[in-house]
């Protein structure tokens, strides 16, 4: 394969850059695209609104039978109610075929939890689940929820399906964009592309983060060589003659599947675009207060009560994620030094990893360890002296706290 010329180039540019070598690994694995979703769709906020609301408004909370196999212009008497929806999403965003719906749209919004569909028995399909022929779908109880919800609810319900969409991505860059001790307060389009989009197993927030860092380290003409020699690299003329699909590279590909993503996020309340680059929204319809200054006040609060200082090698954690807030008010709640531990960076990878969905804290005093539980009841155990730098006479209070916010968002 002479294409690895073009990655001979890409490490040439600095031997001692992290972000170098990182980036010319990544894009010889078979899996050096990442994070996919939506591949057919430009899932905009606007679109999806009006797709939900013609759902709701011709077929309600009732199940409805769709076309069956591919569309040949033939009209199936058991689909009479799934055509209207197909014509009134043509109407109301210029787009949507009796296929395309099927096929490309209704998955998507099954993953984000607002349709359910249902095989040739009447049985709900699990989504992520094996390959299966779809008979029926309806929208779920999330979906006429967000029929009915106010523009800000819908938006905030949007996000948390993008959410699930992106694998946590979208909690995962709040989390850097918010906290994070080195000025990030932006990412672009191509960032995202060669450092976040990553999912593959091993590769932590905290590597990425570092990632990040070093690829700004690298001059304009740098980036400049790297970009082109990626672009060269991952050509699909270069392998189209070999059998296995896996061999193959494509940047339009991967560089589609990251803008697609990429638009996602800036239609959330997390994340709005200013200057191509993706930011934290403060926007009417954002989650962030205007004047908050990247957590910079629940840090510090932190470390004085619990009578430490930053150091090196550890995070700080939301225990209970900022994916709970509803609005700005929410926000305020979650973004209390009372719900933030002080973790190494492994442990506080082992949180991201499992989606940061480990929110019931259990504690009692002078314990060496502290519990942290989903709702399924996984944990993950925090050892006090060894994995996280807090206050053990302050931990009650955090636990009090906690429960206060589960009471609150989780209805515990």
């Amino acid at each position: 394969m002479e294409d690895y010329k073009y990655l001979r180039e890409i490490e040439s540019v600095s031997s001692g850059n992290g972000f170098v070598k990182y980036i010319a690994n990544r894009v010889a694995s078979n899996e050096y695209r990442g994070v996919q979703c939506s591949q057919h769709n430009r899932l905009t906020f606007e679109y999806f609104s009006r797709l939900i609301s013609v759902i709701y408004n011709v077929a309600g909370t009732s199940v409805f039978k769709i076309h069956v196999g591919d569309d040949f212009g033939d009209r199936q008497p058991q689909a009479k109610t799934y055509y209207e929806i197909v014509d009134g999403i043509k109407l109301a965003t210029g787009k949507g075929t009796v296929n395309s719906v099927k096929k490309n749209t209704f998955p998507d919004i099954a993953r984000m939890g607002f349709l359910n569909r249902y095989d040739k028995n009447g049985v709900k399909i699990i989504e992520n689940g094996s390959r299966t022929s779809v008979y029926s779908v309806g929208l779920s109880a999330l979906g006429c929820r967000f029929a009915q919800a106010t523009p800000f609810e819908k938006i905030k319900l949007f996000t948390d399906g993008i959410d699930i969409l992106t694998k946590n991505t979208a909690s995962e860059l709040v989390e850097i964009l918010y906290l994070n001790d080195f000025g990030v307060d932006s990412i672009d389009l191509l960032e995202f592309m060669y450092i976040f989009s990553d999912d593959r197993d091993g590769i932590t927030t905290n590597d990425k983060l570092r990632l990040l860092l070093e690829y700004r380290r690298l001059s304009a003409s740098d980036k400049e060589k790297i970009n082109n020699n990626l672009k060269l690299f991952c050509n699909p003329e270069n392998r189209k003659d070999y059998d296995n699909k896996l061999l193959l590279r494509d940047y339009s590909n991967w560089k589609n599947e990251s803008q697609q993503i990429y638009g996602l996020l800036a239609n959330s309340t997390y994340f709005k675009v200013e200057k191509n680059k993706l930011i934290l929204n403060t926007g009417n319809y954002g989650l962030f207060d205007v004047a908050a200054n990247r957590g910079a006040k629940a840090k510090s609060e932190y470390f004085k009560a619990h009578g430490i200082t930053k150091t090196k090698g550890y995070d700080l954690h939301h225990i209970v994620p900022f994916s709970k807030a509803q609005n700005k008010s929410d926000a305020v709640y979650i973004d209390d030094f009372k719900n933030l531990i002080y973790l190494k960076d492994a442990k506080h990878d082992e949180f991201t990893i499992a989606g940061s969905k480990h929110v019931i804290m259990k504690y009692t005093q002078n314990n060496p360890h502290i519990l942290f539980m989903d709702v399924e009841d996984t944990f993950i155990l925090v050892d006090v002296d060894k994995d996280a730098l807090v206050s053990k006479s302050f931990l009650p209070k955090v636990k009090e706290y906690n429960e206060m916010l589960l009471r609150k968002f989780y209805y515990m």
